[in-house]
C-alpha cells in the first residue's frame, strides 16, 4: 500500500494541497506543545520535499532556543560577517525611540570593536517622512560610524521580513551569509529563528538591553514556530 506521503505527492489537488496544509499544522502544533513524536508521525505523512523544509525549520526554532545570548560585544568574530542591527517603531515625527537608541549604541560598539565589518540596519515602517532604516543610519552617521560601511534594508515591516530581506541585501551587495544580530531581549529567540530560517549564519546574538529573558511562553513558542513558518514559506 502506498504511504499517504507518496500519495499526496502524487496528486497536487486542491483536496491534497488542504491535506498537507493540515498535517502540516498539526505538525508544527505538536511540536510547540513538546510532542516531538507526535510532530514526527505527522511530518512523515508528508511529500519528501515539504517534509524536508518542515523539519529543517523545527531544527531552526529548536537551535533558535538554545542559541547562546549574551549582552557583550562578542570576541574572535569570523571575517567576512556583518553586524545586523534590526529596527524598532519610530515616533510619529520620525524620531528614535529608547529601544531602538539601546540596539543601535550595541550595534555601534560591535562596529567599533571590528572596524571593517559592513553594518546592515534593517527596517521599514516610515514615520515622519524616513524609514527606520534611514533614521538608524543617520544617527550612526552622526556618531562617526563611516557611511560606506552602512546597508540600508529599509522594506521590512516585520522580523520575518527583516530576516528574509536582509537575507536577500547580503546577497545581492555580496556580503557573505555570517552576522552578528543585534535586537532586545524580548525579541531574540523570534529574530534568531527567523534569521536562521532564511539561511543567515549566525556569529553571534546581543540583547541590547541586557535583559534576562526566560524560556518563551507556549504562546510565545507559537508564535516563534509561526513567523519561522512565515519566512520558510510553509
Amino acid at each position: 500500500m502506498l504511504s499517504m506521503a507518496v500519495l499526496l505527492a502524487a496528486a497536487p489537488t486542491a483536496h491534497a494541497e488542504s491535506t498537507i496544509a493540515a498535517l502540516t499544522d498539526e505538525a508544527f502544533a505538536l511540536q510547540a506543545a513538546g510532542d516531538s513524536i507526535g510532530a514526527q508521525a505527522a511530518v512523515d505523512q508528508l511529500p519528501v520535499e515539504h517534509a524536508r523544509r518542515t523539519a529543517a525549520v523545527m531544527g531552526d526554532v529548536a537551535q533558535a532556543l538554545s542559541f547562546p545570548l549574551t549582552d557583550r560585544v562578542p570576541v574572535g568574530i569570523a571575517p567576512g560577517s556583518v553586524v545586523v542591527v534590526l529596527g524598532f517603531g519610530l515616533l510619529d515625527d520620525g524620531g528614535l525611540r529608547p529601544i531602538l537608541v539601546e540596539r543601535l549604541e550595541k550595534g555601534l560598539a560591535v562596529a567599533a570593536a571590528y572596524p571593517h565589518m559592513p553594518v546592515v540596519v534593517s527596517g521599514g515602517n516610515p514615520r515622519g517622512g524616513r524609514t527606520e532604516a534611514e533614521a538608524m543610519a543617520a544617527w550612526l552617521i552622526d556618531r562617526g560610524l563611516d557611511p560606506l560601511r552602512i546597508h540600508q534594508e529599509s522594506t521590512s515591516v516585520s522580523t520575518a521580513t527583516n530576516a528574509l530581506q536582509t537575507a536577500e541585501l547580503l546577497r545581492i551587495a555580496g556580503l557573505g551569509s555570517g552576522a552578528v544580530l543585534v535586537t532586545s531581549s524580548n525579541h531574540l529567540r523570534r529574530s534568531v529563528a527567523d534569521f536562521l530560517t532564511a539561511g543567515i549564519t549566525l556569529q553571534a546574538v546581543l540583547a541590547a538591553d541586557g535583559a534576562a529573558h526566560g524560556p518563551p511562553s507556549p504562546q510565545e513558542l507559537s508564535g516563534i514556530y509561526a513567523d519561522a513558518r512565515s519566512v520558510a514559506g510553509i
